[in-house]
């Protein structure tokens, strides 16, 4: 059962991805948390690649500051926060097929990625057993895929976001501009059902004769 407990005691299971909001009731949040931290833990162990550390920081840290602010909820928005799990765990299995189904490419190169940077790793120190740690050419080409390959990949890839965010402004510009162009042109063009109305009522006062003519 959700309830809100002591705030110290909160901060302190904080520390531990998942406890806190276990403490507070959160069991579905805490589980999924927790086991996501832990998955993401020994995969880069396993992997071996150090950049991908940065994985389970961040979930630590999304952790710790997620169950805080579950804490610091007032109790009206504390006792509507439903307890649900995270990554689509336990939700209806036609929504998590159509959210990995939108998924599979970017999944696919992202797992392309890592099993090629693992073959690497393995076969880098294949070389270096055979012809030594001494080997220029391996020493070069290690450095390279380590280090400015990486670089050069960040690069391309920020590169290639900011031209869609320009290119994506540049559509939303237009497609606004064309939204007040329409505007406008319906602002200025006069109703035409009152602009015949207009015309008939003048025609109607200018051939109507004059009684005080005849008087």
């Amino acid at each position: 059962m959700k309830r809100k407990r002591n705030r110290f005691l909160l901060f302190l299971c904080s520390f531990v991805p998942g406890m806190g909001e276990m403490y507070l009731g959160f069991m579905k949040m805490g589980v999924s948390l927790m086991l996501g931290f832990a998955i993401l833990t020994a995969l880069v162990a396993i992997m071996e690649i150090g950049v991908f550390a940065i994985f389970p920081v961040v979930m630590y840290i999304y952790s710790f500051f997620h169950a805080n602010h579950l804490g610091a909820m007032s109790d009206e928005d504390f006792e509507n926060m439903p307890d649900r799990y995270f990554y689509g765990l336990g939700n209806d299995m036609e929504e998590i097929k159509g959210v990995l189904a939108g998924k599979k490419k970017a999944a696919a190169v992202v797992m392309i990625v890592i099993g090629v940077i693992m073959l690497w790793d393995v076969a880098l120190g294949w070389l270096l057993g055979i012809f030594g740690t001494d080997n220029l050419f391996l020493k070069s080409l290690s450095y390279f895929v380590n280090n400015d390959l990486p670089r050069l990949i960040f690069a391309f890839a920020v590169i290639w976001i900011g031209l869609r965010l320009i290119r994506g402004g540049k559509a939303i510009d237009m497609e606004d501009m064309k939204n007040m162009e329409d505007a406008a042109r319906v602002e200025t063009v006069p109703d035409r059902a009152a602009q015949e109305q207009n015309i008939s009522g003048t025609e109607k006062e200018q051939t109507a004769p004059d009684d005080t003519a005849g008087e």
